[in-house]
């Protein structure tokens, strides 16, 4: 999370407020993944006494980490492509996209967008649209998530 900001202010992220219930329902995903508590498979797997695969169980391709996450699970693919072109042709019209150099740039990016946008008046509304977005991949990713849990789980 970014940490360059004044005391006495909010992040900038909280700054981005709600324009409806069903935004407020996306927020705790959003702060589990800006603040780190989002448990994924690697977290089972270390703090767990029995023996967990830290592979992601929807894919079973590779460990279940925030990046796999965020960026990689083929089972989220579906999900994921639509809004993440919008994402990225937010970031395009903010002349931002070079400054993701890496996968894992682009996943702390997209967990803490302010680690590479300027906070300037001019980009308030891009801002805000990017922050809509964010949220709702972070939601229908997490959603998907488990619903594909359940049905493995034959639940």
């Amino acid at each position: 999370m970014n940490i360059q900001y004044s005391p006495g202010t909010f992040h900038p992220l909280i700054q981005v407020g709600c324009s409806s219930a069903l935004e407020v329902t996306r927020l705790p995903t959003r702060f589990r993944l800006l603040t780190g508590t989002y448990v994924l498979q690697v977290n089972r797997c270390r703090f767990n006494q029995y023996a967990i695969s830290a592979v992601c169980p929807n894919c079973k391709v590779e460990d279940e980490t925030v990046e796999h996450f965020l960026l990689h699970c083929s089972a989220l693919e579906q999900v994921r492509a639509p809004v993440m072109c919008q994402i990225w042709n937010l970031l395009e019209s903010m002349d931002l996209t070079k400054r993701v150099t890496s996968p894992a740039l682009l996943a702390q990016t997209l967990i803490d967008w302010s680690i590479i946008v300027p906070n300037l008046p001019s980009y308030r509304d891009k801002t805000l649209m990017l922050e809509f977005h964010i949220r709702r991949l972070f939601f229908h990713l997490h959603t998907t998530r488990y619903r594909l849990y359940e049905e493995l789980s034959g639940n």
